[in-house]
């Protein structure tokens, strides 16, 4: 296979993936929104929003609702590295499986480093990671939440580990007899 297609393929699964992140980000969010009563007034891919107006929130819903647009997208990572075929040898497909893999697990890196900033007042204001720290932080300590993405993360790495998807996708990139099938 040539560089241009494999860059072709990482260039569409990047896009792909982008998108499809921010989309169950948003949906994350919504699903929380719904749940408090909310009437959706807005989502949007393109801006990577959702907005309602109305709900009736407690402590714990309102900590979901920051917690859920990172939350939402591991979960689904989660299982859709469980499920998936380690031997199929299409570079598409392994190139787009382990981008599906690794993002929401990368987006979890800010929820290690945020909580140290909350801790010395630097937190960025408005953040989602930042809400849920004003909402828990006097029952949930903020370095309790950085240990549980960083746990979150681990795991995530050794599932990737074990199914096989760096290697594969290392093997779709140096074109290691991997089809586009």
């Amino acid at each position: 296979m040539d560089i241009v297609r494999k860059i072709g393929y990482l260039l569409l699964s990047g896009g792909l993936m982008l998108l499809l992140y921010i989309f169950f980000h948003e949906f994350g969010h919504l699903i929380v929104m719904i749940s408090a009563g909310e009437t959706i007034t807005e989502f949007s891919i393109l801006g990577a929003h959702v907005s309602g107006i109305g709900g009736t929130y407690t402590t714990a819903s309102a900590a979901m609702m920051n917690v859920n647009g990172a939350l939402f997208p591991v979960v689904l990572s989660f299982l859709y590295t469980i499920f998936y075929q380690r031997k199929c040898r299409s570079t598409f497909y392994r190139i787009f499986s382990y981008l599906v893999a690794i993002t929401p697990f990368a987006s979890l890196l800010a929820w290690v480093l945020v909580p140290v900033l909350y801790l010395q007042g630097k937190a960025p204001i408005g953040d989602d990671i930042t809400k849920f720290l004003d909402h828990t932080a006097e029952f949930f300590p903020p370095l309790a939440v950085s240990l549980v993405a960083t746990a979150v993360i681990a795991a995530g790495g050794v599932l990737i580990w074990k199914k096989g998807l760096l290697r594969n996708f290392q093997e779709a990139l140096k074109g290691e007899r991997v089809s586009a099938e």
